[in-house]
């Protein structure tokens, strides 16, 4: 049975100098006794977060990956082929009329509730010199709008595109959803930058902020033949949302 996480943080907060024993046993029943390799080189803090974020592991799937993984090796690759020529065009190489015909089909599947829109706004401005979420930056334009706006007016634009196209004098129109992806570092100050702006004109339900690790399964060791390492699947996670969401 697993082992409480209150209680295996316990022992680390107690001041013990080695992993938590039972902890250390589940990983051993696995293989992956290593995770633990530089526990004498980490701070208290850091010795914390590890036994957290071991304890929210899924041994048993990673162990199934593994080796599943092993039986693949000195199989032979799949074939990787060019994607047939006659499956890829571009607008420039076609008629206006059928320009037109896309152009209508696209309005039309938005007005139908078909479209929304999907943005990967986890990461902050480090290399800017700010911590906020780079979608609130002030780019330098001379309306001053940030890329958060300028995308907002954009989905608003569309919307207005599609409701026309319908030209039956209902005057409504399908509201796009917009998820916004968010992280630990970016999900407050988005909520609350778009609060501040009154969602830039947008329906409030209609922008809908997500916080990948609410979902449990957004991270996931990376494994390599000495330990494993963290590493992120959100972009997995980002479909799976919309899946649950019925959006997809």
């Amino acid at each position: 049975m697993r082992e409480p996480v209150a209680q295996v943080v316990s022992d680390v907060n107690n001041g013990s100098s080695s992993p938590p024993q039972a902890l250390l046993e589940r990983l051993k029943d696995f293989g992956q006794e290593d995770a633990f390799a530089l526990w004498d080189e980490l701070s208290s803090e850091e010795r914390d977060l590890l036994v957290k974020d071991i304890e929210r592991l899924d041994l048993p799937r990673i162990d199934r990956i593994i080796r599943c993984s092993f039986r693949s090796q000195g199989l032979p690759a799949a074939a990787i082929e060019p994607v047939p020529e006659g499956s890829v065009s571009t607008v420039e190489e076609r008629t206006l009329e059928e320009r037109e015909k896309w152009w209508k089909m696209g309005l039309k599947a938005i007005s139908e509730g078909k479209l929304a829109v999907l943005l990967l706004s986890g990461g902050q401005g480090t290399r800017l010199g700010s911590s906020d979420p780079k979608g609130c930056f002030n780019i330098g334009l001379p309306s001053g709008k940030s890329l958060f706006q300028l995308q907002a007016e954009r989905i608003l634009c569309v919307q207005k595109l599609a409701a026309q196209s319908l030209n039956d004098g209902s005057g409504g129109f399908v509201p796009i959803r917009w998820y916004i992806m968010t992280s630990p570092f970016t999900d407050d100050a988005t909520r609350k930058f778009f609060e501040s702006h009154k969602y830039f004109g947008l329906e409030a339900d209609q922008v809908i902020c997500i916080h990948f690790l609410y979902f449990r399964i957004s991270s996931k060791p990376f494994l390599t033949l000495q330990r494993p390492c963290r590493s992120s699947s959100s972009n997995r996670v980002r479909y799976l949302v919309c899946q649950r969401t019925g959006d997809l």
